[in-house]
């Protein structure tokens, strides 16, 4: 793992061996070596050397002058270990506890908990559940664990009947599913007068125009700006499932990190550390290069409880649940 929050080794050893031992992984010998590497380096504590010219040369014998930039061999044999122990999972090991899993972009292997059932002597939190729900609880839950995080306040809609309040249920089912935006409870309100907002809130608002359309705003009280085009609406809004799928489409487009409040913010230069960093996270965990690990780095180790990380994390997840655990 790449946080604190570790499973007892014996508990990682045994997944591991049944793993390497099954029927699934039978004819497999050089993801069997592939596995047992980079689980067992994760667990000496030397992640940090999980990297894909270490693996060339140590798992796939490959000589030193081996470029993992140019030669896709980790980057194919990762992808097929990633396969493979997803069809073990979904068969041969589907009533397995622990499991094993190799995150797309990176080779240290994390754990997770299947089922809600687990032994006292490993209940220290450590799957990717566990770290999703301290994730949760640190993105703002109680409006505040992770400073520095845009939050977004929904106008009330007129009535259960008017189908604005459809889209705005849509949206709030993505609360716990945003790392980068704060999703205010409905019993919060905004102050009466903009000028007393915080420059970090943002208001949404979603009007029913006539049976058909819905418009949509999402504004900026401390400035007045209006994030949509002035013409933002849905229509065919009768169908609950195309509302859904609108819905959908408006929070991956203005409430993640690549979206609409956070380019507004970096214009207007309203970005707090927070935010710079999980910006930074997220370029690094799509660009993969030299620049993009340093940008990372460098303001990760601004990051509570990152200070003395040998290395940049990739998910932020784990980014949310150490600033948790450092609050």
């Amino acid at each position: 793992m790449t946080t604190g929050l570790r499973i007892d080794n014996g508990t990682v050893a045994e997944a591991l061996q049944k793993v390497l031992r099954s029927r699934t992984f039978a004819r497999s010998e050089r993801l069997r070596c592939f596995l047992k590497f980079v689980v067992e380096m994760e667990q000496l504590g030397l992640a940090h050397q999980l990297k894909g010219y270490t693996i060339g040369i140590d798992v796939f014998s490959r000589d030193e002058g081996f470029d993992p930039g140019t030669d896709p061999l980790v980057r194919v044999q990762a992808g097929k270990l990633r396969k493979l122990l997803n069809l073990f999972y979904a068969e041969e090991g589907r009533d397995e506890p622990l499991r094993i899993r190799i995150p797309l972009g990176g080779y240290v292997p994390i754990y997770e908990w299947a089922g809600p059932q687990r032994s006292s002597k490993i209940d220290a939190p450590g799957s990717i559940q566990d770290l999703a729900t301290i994730a949760r609880r640190a993105r703002g839950d109680a409006l505040g664990l992770v400073p520095g995080l845009p939050q977004l306040f929904i106008v009330p809609t007129s009535g259960s009947e008017d189908r604005s309040s459809i889209f705005v249920n849509a949206i709030r089912l993505w609360e716990h599913r945003l790392w980068a935006v704060c999703i205010a409870p409905a019993s919060l309100g905004l102050p009466a007068s903009d000028q007393w907002a915080d420059p970090l809130h943002f208001e949404l608002t979603v009007k029913q125009r006539d049976h058909t359309t819905l418009d949509i705003s999402l504004r900026h009280p401390r400035s007045g700006a209006q994030l949509l085009d002035d013409n933002n609406s849905i229509t065919d809004c009768e169908d609950i499932l195309k509302l859904g799928a609108a819905a959908n489409e408006f929070a991956g487009a203005n409430l993640t990190i690549p979206g609409r409040i956070y380019r507004f913010c970096h214009e207007l230069g309203l970005s707090t550390s927070a935010m710079l960093c999980l910006d930074a996270t997220y370029r690094y965990s799509l660009d993969r290069s030299d620049a993009a690990y340093l940008r990372a780095r460098k303001h990760q180790q601004e990051w509570p409880g990152l200070e003395n990380a040998s290395e940049a994390l990739v998910e932020i997840p784990h980014l949310l649940a150490l600033s948790s655990s450092h609050a």
